[in-house]
Order: C-alpha cells, then sequence, then structure tokens
C-alpha cells in the first residue's frame, strides 16, 4: 500500500517549458554563447542546471561552469516566472492527496528557486520533504534524491511513488526501489486502456493526464 506521493517539479507541478528556454538562452547571451533553439533545449530540459550549463556551452571547464551557474542561481538573469504555468486541478489534488498520504518534492531546482512559482509556494505547507539540487551529491536519476525523501518522511521507498513527466524520473525511481507515474497530458483524450498501454512510458507503473485523474491512479497501484 502506498503511504507517501512524491512529485517533481518541472513538468510537473509546474509547465516550465517556456521559462526554463528564455532564461537559458539569455543566461548563455550575457556570457557570449548561442542560445539554445527550443528545439535543441527539449533535449536537456530536464537536466539540472549546472548539466544543462556544461551540455550549453559543451564545455566542463569548472571554473567557466560554475560562473555561469553562480549567476544562474543567483538570478544575475531575470527568470520569467510569469511564462510558467501550473496545470489545473493540481492544487486541489495535492491537498487531496495530503489527507491520505505524505506528501514530497524531489526536483533538481537550486533551492533558491524552488517556490518561484506562486501558486506553488501556496501549496509549501502540505510537503512534508523538499528535496533541491544542494540537498544530496548525486542527483537524478540517481537515486540518492528520492532516497534521502523517504527517509525524511520515514517511510520505506517500496510504499512510496514518485510523479515525473519524463524517462528519466522512471530510471531514478525505479534504482531507489519505488514505483512510479508520469504526467503525460498529451495523452488527454485516449482512453485508459490506451494510456496504460503507451509506448512513450512502458516502463512506468501508470499515466495520467489531468491532475482530477491522480488520486484514483495513486490508489490503484
Amino acid at each position: 500500500m502506498t503511504k507517501a506521493v512524491i512529485f517533481d517539479i518541472d513538468g510537473v507541478l509546474m509547465d516550465s517549458f517556456p521559462a526554463n528556454l528564455k532564461f537559458f538562452q539569455d543566461l548563455m547571451v550575457k556570457n557570449g554563447y548561442t542560445p539554445p533553439t527550443a528545439e535543441e533545449y527539449k533535449l536537456i530540459f530536464y537536466y539540472d542546471m549546472l548539466s544543462a550549463i556544461k551540455a550549453l556551452i559543451n564545455s566542463n571547464n569548472e571554473t567557466e561552469v560554475k560562473k555561469i551557474w553562480e549567476m544562474g542561481r543567483n538570478r544575475e538573469v531575470l527568470y520569467d516566472i510569469s511564462l510558467a504555468t501550473t496545470p489545473a486541478n493540481m492544487p486541489e489534488t495535492v491537498k487531496e492527496l495530503s489527507q491520505i498520504y505524505k506528501l514530497g518534492l524531489v526536483t533538481s531546482r537550486v533551492r533558491e528557486t524552488t517556490f518561484a512559482d506562486l501558486t506553488l509556494a501556496k501549496l509549501r505547507e502540505y510537503f512534508g520533504v523538499v528535496i533541491s539540487y544542494q540537498d544530496t551529491t548525486n542527483h537524478k536519476p540517481h537515486p540518492e534524491p528520492l532516497l534521502l525523501a523517504a527517509s525524511k518522511l520515514e517511510v520505506k521507498p517500496a510504499k512510496c511513488v514518485y510523479i515525473g513527466d519524463v524517462e528519466n524520473d522512471i530510471k531514478c525511481a525505479r534504482a531507489a526501489g519505488m514505483k512510479v507515474i508520469i504526467y503525460a497530458p498529451s495523452l488527454r483524450g485516449q482512453s485508459d486502456r490506451q494510456k496504460q498501454s503507451n509506448e512513450n512510458f512502458p516502463n512506468a507503473d501508470a499515466t495520467f493526464s489531468n491532475f482530477k485523474e491522480l488520486p484514483e491512479v495513486v490508489k490503484s497501484l
């Protein structure tokens, strides 16, 4: 029986792709690099900021990468939160789930920007633990962030389910010994049978496309 539900932020609780893309484009320009196109950024959207910077400047020069990372962490380049949106029914669903399960957040975001979105910030009280980039040595898809969250929630990993949106999240959950549900709004309009057999996420335990569905999906695992 599931005892805890742990959420990713980007791509799940917040559609941050437009905001993240603009941020990295501006960050690259400020440092004299070519800004990524939307198609190029799609390939690294799930990266933590340090890894994304390494990929975008195509360099492992630690001094240069750390300099740009610090600029990003300190928001020397504007992060336009108005470009980010939250899914319909998400706040109500988080509150509903909190009445049944312990809730947590595991994100690759730096601590300073975890609750940049006002809607998400208002839900902070419902999450018993928040694991951000600086809280672990290893990062997704390594299981350390999820295992730390489970430990702080005092729930065995096998009793936890992770809510993600990409294959990287599935790998992370599997490595941690957790179940995993994928939020895939692109599946909206498909039948339950089609969702369950979705070829894009064959290794997930389940998928959902509307937050109203999530409580029943978690209960069914």
